[in-house]
């Protein structure tokens, strides 16, 4: 204890004389050369009583006495868990708080959807039989389980959470009805509505091949200002006609259902009230507008072929 007492009196005096050479360098390189007639050393620090100096070591931590570690004796050998059966992948019986792989696939599912074919996952859990074991709560089960009995305790089931129903066979051949629609309706233009108007229009005779060479100079050259080119038609008024029928077909009969993106379908039940109205009917607009765009590619599309074919059979005339 004296031993130890003496080399703690010893650094903290050195600790104090390194203090004091670094402060009278300071105050030398401050004040000049005069400094000397200034500094003066100080008085020795008066000694503590052995009691007062104890406690002060114990405070400033320069002694610290450490515990005595308890000794265990036993008999049995302590239980050692190998780290690959802390985690569960042991040969012992697995951590009910790890996920399975199936469980896990389980929830990336149920996240991108909930497609059909996919049930709740199994709720029960195979654990050693022990008289005293206690089934632990898995989080992923009742997760799982909530969303699949129709979302969270106290929050409203979403459209998120139904089952995606498939597709019947008239919305499968919904596209394929728009597209013959719009070709049907070129066709029309084309074969018999222009050639009768160009007819009315003009009293000149038409050449052979001048029914279609007036389609096939749409390719080479823009159109002039002459009874001998294609006939403005009404083909926009009657497009529009068939687009607002095609689309009124699609209300009144229930096939314009449009289902949200599963996240945004389990967000939309929280969302305040105007929210979920404006954002299903802007996805209904929105698809809407792709049927749209979708049948005007297949009138250029037509057109173009139109133009295509009449050129080839004019250079064969």
């Amino acid at each position: 204890m004296s031993s130890a007492a003496a080399r703690a009196e010893a650094r903290r005096k050195a600790i104090l004389n390194r203090g004091t050479d670094r402060l009278a360098k300071l105050t030398t390189s401050a004040r000049g050369e005069d400094a000397s007639a200034f500094v003066h050393d100080d008085p020795p620090l008066p000694s503590l009583p052995p009691v007062l100096k104890r406690e002060l070591e114990n405070l400033l931590g320069e002694e610290s006495p450490l515990p005595t570690p308890p000794t265990f004796t036993s008999a049995s050998p302590a239980n050692h868990i190998p780290g690959f059966d802390a985690f569960g992948l042991g040969g012992s019986s697995p951590d009910p708080s790890v996920w399975s792989q199936e469980q896990q696939q389980q929830l990336l599912n149920a996240l991108l959807g909930s497609g059909p074919g996919l049930g709740p996952p199994n709720t029960s859990r195979t654990l050693p039989a022990n008289g005293n074991n206690i089934v632990p709560e898995d989080p992923l089960t009742a997760v799982m389980s909530s969303m699949s009995l129709g979302g969270f305790s106290g929050l409203p089931k979403g459209p998120g959470n139904s089952t995606t129903k498939p597709k019947s066979r008239l919305q499968r051949l919904l596209p394929l009805v728009h597209v013959l629609a719009v070709w049907c309706l070129v066709a029309f233009f084309a074969v018999w509505k222009e050639p009768k108007g160009f007819v009315s229009n003009t009293s000149a005779a038409v050449l052979p091949g001048g029914a279609w060479r007036r389609w096939a100079e749409l390719g080479k050259q823009q159109i002039q200002d002459g009874r001998w080119s294609v006939q403005p038609m009404p083909f926009l008024w009657a497009f529009i006609s068939l687009e607002l029928a095609l689309h009124s077909f699609h209300i009144f009969s229930g096939l314009d259902a449009t289902q949200p993106p599963p996240l945004l379908a389990m967000a939309l039940p929280h969302l305040p009230k105007p929210l979920p109205s404006i954002i299903v009917y802007g996805l209904k607009y929105m698809h809407m507008a792709g049927i749209l765009l979708d049948d005007l590619a297949a009138v250029i599309f037509v057109m173009g072929f139109i133009v295509s074919i009449t050129g080839y059979l004019v250079g064969w005339a």
